[in-house]
């Protein structure tokens, strides 16, 4: 199987334009098709914790483990978007031929993380039935909600060094062995999820132990790998291994993507609030639907991923060009399957829903929601090409404001406008926002700003070589 360039392999030389533009584009499928397959079994988590809870507890205790989504993801996306620079560093050390600073970054952001994560899951065991209380979640919700964040939060630690052991893994290339953990775990939910839910009848929390289980087994799993040495550098949680350079470095990169996803969570619970609003039907519906959505984008977020990762190692290389056609071809192959997505989903969604042990009438409604927003992915896709481009290229704080700005204006939009449109308001506020960043990327990529980020990293690395 082929995967990213080697340190100092140049792909520009030998052969014609169009075979290697082939080439990378068969590059880019087989390097982010275990990525989608990784992101599709880490989802089914929440699906299949959704599946047994929808048909064995019912409808209420479906949308009271919803209803607690927007808090835990405020928790979740601040910790894995810390891991944004790693992968950023470790496929330029990785391009450039640099192992012994992929062994320093991956030190360091591994006891930056593990004291980070410990502490947030401390801070949310503590706030989260209040902020349940503040975002107006309905009385018959908030018990099962409550149960069901007070377990899930253990497992943040372990979300957290999964995915730092999976970002340090695909700055190198490896997207294969995070696929090899999360089978591993999603195995091990299913049957926990089953035994607990099912056959103890421990309720809404035993899909969260369940939940909180198989997390522990990927990121041990991942972590184990690291420390053999199979990654390609020496992984360890010695503070002597770490440099505060690299985490300076790191940090730089990072932070703008931990703003903007606190920001969008924040905003999240802004919209679970306007969502709460319509009952408990639509919130049954809503949170079902977005379940069904948050899977059905992966493809186009993992050919973010690939494309960021293959453009840091192109210019730690050397390579503008190859940079550049990272873009294009991942663009292409990212809009294609948006399109494949939206007819899925506007043709099937229902029946997908419907796959939740929902009644007739929440099927309805999610049918809806798909019909209003899957038109809207080929845009996203479009989106998240440019931002993993712009991304590899170490121009990092533009992506992340302008999706915050996106999303701000879709909570404007659904604040301003539910009253008009109702429960429709959130899938097309969602839609106008994507518009809304497709025309600030394009006018992003056409003026050329990013050119000097990529002037100076290849000097850099022309600097190096010598």
């Amino acid at each position: 199987m082929s995967g990213p360039m080697e340190a100092g392999e140049n792909r520009g030389a030998g052969g014609s334009a169009g075979s290697r533009n082939n080439g990378l584009a068969k590059e880019l499928f087989w390097f982010a098709l275990p990525l989608i397959l990784s992101g599709l079994l880490q989802q089914l988590y929440n699906i299949v914790d959704s599946l047994i809870i929808g048909n064995v507890l019912g409808e209420e205790a479906l949308a009271a483990a919803g209803a607690s989504g927007p808090i835990l993801n405020l928790f979740i996306y601040v910790c894995t978007g810390l891991v944004t620079g790693c992968t950023i560093l470790v496929s330029h050390a990785w391009g450039a031929g640099e192992r012994k600073k992929a062994t320093a970054v991956a030190a360091t952001f591994g006891l930056f993380l593990l004291a980070g994560s410990l502490a947030l899951a401390g801070i949310g065991l503590c706030l989260h039935r209040g902020l349940l209380s503040l975002l107006h979640t309905p009385e018959a919700l908030l018990a099962g909600a409550s149960e069901y964040l007070s377990v899930v939060f253990l497992g943040i630690p372990f979300l957290a060094l999964y995915n730092l052991a999976g970002a340090l893994l695909r700055g190198t290339g490896n997207s294969r062995t995070p696929l090899v953990a999360i089978i591993l775990a999603s195995l091990v939910n299913v049957g926990l999820d089953l035994l607990l839910v099912w056959g103890l009848e421990w309720g809404i929390r035993g899909a969260a132990v369940a939940t909180v289980i198989a997390q522990a087994l990927s990121a041990f799993y991942l972590l184990w790998y690291l420390r053999q040495g199979k990654g390609g550098f020496y992984f360890t949680l010695s503070p002597r291994a770490a440099s505060r350079a690299c985490l300076a470095e790191g940090l730089k990169l990072s932070l703008p993507r931990v703003i903007q996803s606190g920001a969008s969570s924040l905003g999240s619970l802004l919209l679970q609030s306007v969502m709460n609003s319509f009952g408990v039907d639509v919130v049954a519906a809503i949170t079902t639907s977005y379940k069904v959505d948050s899977l059905a984008i992966l493809p186009i977020l993992n050919m973010s991923t690939a494309i960021s990762v293959f453009t840091g190692q192109s210019i730690g290389a050397g390579d503008r060009q190859r940079a550049l056609e990272c873009l294009r071809r991942g663009r292409r192959l990212a809009v294609g399957v948006a399109l494949c997505i939206t007819v899925l989903l506007v043709f099937g969604g229902r029946f997908i829903v419907g796959l939740f042990g929902v009644p007739e009438e929440v099927m309805d409604l999610g049918q809806r929601f798909f019909w209003l927003l899957a038109a809207f992915y080929p845009v996203l896709a479009c989106n998240e090409s440019v931002g993993g481009f712009l991304q590899g290229v170490k121009d990092v704080a533009f992506p992340a404001v302008v999706n915050i700005a996106a999303l701000w204006l879709r909570v404007a939009l659904s604040y301003g406008l539910a009253g008009v449109l109702g429960s429709d308001v959130i899938a097309l506020s969602e839609g106008a926002s994507w518009v809304f960043a497709l025309v600030c990327f394009t006018l992003r990529y056409r003026s050329g700003r990013w050119k000097r980020r990529v002037a100076d990293e290849l000097a850099r690395a022309g600097s190096a070589g010598r």
